[in-house]
């Protein structure tokens, strides 16, 4: 993993850790394990630049250094060449008898025939396609789902009581949250500027849901 890699899910893990810092029902666990992660990487980024830090200073010694000196060696073009060469044809083995070579052609043989039989237990299993297959008929399931998604489609409330919802001053700790993140990298550094948040009432079917009507700025 390089220093920029590192670097970046350190900062969003930093991001997480405030965030979870900040709200009022806070998670200990959850915020002392993003703290251990935090300092880990932290960790990992020193060690990366230590690291880089010595291959440079090798690089720049080597380069000081220059290339080694080869030493010098003297050629005799004497007849002793002639005789060391002579003796060390006259040492050399007799070839390998044929029959090393008709075994090595066997092993070869039995190599090809268990990969013949290994590629004849591979073959392809043909799918039909998703086109081809019937429609599902909506049912019970399509059902419930639409029940779901109108606890969290917006559209569900009407103008009064969006009136009701923004009569109040607003929620000033959702408000400085959103302006912690939304500009940071790691959250994709686009989110558009925002006015004001008001909290919207949790259902009680649905406990850890939060909602909120915002006021973008124009």
């Amino acid at each position: 993993m390089s220093v920029a890699e590192t670097i970046k899910i350190a900062h969003t893990a930093r991001c997480k850790l405030q965030l979870a810092a900040d709200r009022p029902d806070r998670n200990l666990r959850f915020i002392l394990g993003h703290a251990f992660t935090l300092d880990n990487l932290r960790l990992r980024i020193a060690e990366i630049e230590e690291e880089e830090e010595e291959e440079e200073e090798e690089e720049e010694e080597d380069t000081i250094a220059g290339p080694t000196p080869v030493d010098q060696r003297r050629v005799s073009f004497s007849g002793k060449t002639k005789q060391r060469n002579n003796g060390a044809e006259g040492r050399r083995s007799p070839p390998p008898p044929p029959q090393l070579e008709d075994d090595l052609e066997e092993d070869d043989d039995e190599d090809l025939e268990k990969d013949d039989e290994e590629d004849e237990g591979l073959s392809l299993q043909r799918f039909g396609s998703a086109a081809a297959q019937p429609p599902r008929i909506a049912g019970d399931e399509s059902s419930g789902s639409d029940e779901d998604e109108e606890g969290t489609n917006p559209s569900i409330f009407s103008d009064d009581q969006l009136k009701t919802i923004t009569n109040g001053l607003g929620d000033r700790e959702l408000t400085d949250a959103y302006k912690k993140m939304y500009k940071c990298p790691c959250h994709g550094g686009n989110g558009p500027a925002v006015d004001n948040f008001w909290d919207v009432p949790a259902a009680e079917e649905k406990p850890g849901l939060r909602m909120a009507v915002v006021q973008i700025s124009a």
